[in-house]
């Protein structure tokens, strides 16, 4: 069995968001966020793995509207068939100090939260 190695709650949320790396555009949706990173999953292009990204999203969960651009860096990266539609996935690490992160993502935690409740 695997230990459990994430250092901060992951949250499942379906997110539209936004890639900007080196002029480039890619679309795509956050599938899973944490204070540590994201799993970026329907993407329409896929930076390389280790490229720093900036990844923009905004999210309305209730009374919360957060406008999050967080520098990341590509950990991983998974490629699907493209008879599906979709590029592949991505795993984002941040890179930001995390009151930055915190500062930004805790008001949509908070708004999940009251949604499960």
């Amino acid at each position: 069995m695997m230990e459990e190695r994430r250092e901060f709650e992951r949250y499942q949320v379906p997110i539209p968001c936004t890639l900007y790396w080196h002029g480039h555009i890619i679309k795509g949706q956050i599938s899973n966020l944490s204070l540590g990173g994201a799993l970026i999953t329907r993407l329409s292009a896929i930076p390389p793995e280790h490229a720093f990204v900036v990844l923009t999203f905004q999210a309305e969960e209730g009374q919360v509207q957060l406008r999050g651009e967080l520098t990341s860096r590509v950990i991983h990266t998974l490629t699907e068939s493209p008879e599906q539609g979709e590029i592949g996935s991505i795993g984002v690490q941040f890179q930001d100090p995390i009151e930055k992160v915190s500062s930004q993502l805790i008001p949509v935690f908070r708004a999940l939260d009251e949604e499960d409740h």
